[in-house]
């Protein structure tokens, strides 16, 4: 476990890093591909709900911390791996599918959370859809690509 764990960090370190100065600056209506929803969806399916909230949770302070804010990543990645941990069940044979559903409900999820405590209702009520939609899209395209080349053969090495 202790390994996994060194791995986790690891690679949410390097994809904080990514992401900060690559990924947000691909910005399509306010939204920006998220890897480290991604990333957190990953550790929730693998290690549970009350995991995947704490890592949720961790990233998001991670990239609080990176981008000089505090609060608004760490509440929305929080609610992003605690709304991704009811998608645990990862030995199916749908297991992709399952994994992109979980992807999708922690991308609105996070969004929503982010919006609000960042934006407030100070946007007009047709942005808040909007940036919800680019994020969705935005994330589902990086999910498929991520568990297609790299993280279903993390699953396969489990079972």
């Amino acid at each position: 476990m202790l390994q996994r764990v060194f791995l986790y960090v690891g690679v949410a370190f390097l994809l904080g890093l990514a992401q900060k100065f690559f990924l947000d600056r691909l910005l399509l209506y306010g939204a920006a591909p998220d890897a480290l929803i991604i990333w957190a969806v990953f550790i929730a399916r693998r290690e549970g709900q009350s995991v995947g909230t704490t890592a949720g949770f961790l990233i998001g302070l991670m990239m609080d911390l990176l981008h000089g804010t505090l609060g608004s990543n760490a509440l929305s990645k929080t609610v992003s791996g605690f709304s991704a941990g009811f998608f645990r069940e990862s030995d199916k044979p749908s297991a992709q599918s399952e994994f992109l559903f979980a992807t999708a409900i922690a991308s609105l999820s996070g969004s929503v959370a982010f919006n609000l405590v960042s934006y407030g209702f100070t946007l007009v009520w047709w942005q808040y859809p909007l940036t919800a939609a680019s994020s969705l899209g935005f994330n589902l395209v990086l999910g498929y690509m991520a568990y297609t080349l790299v993280l279903r053969k993390f699953e396969q090495d489990r079972n």
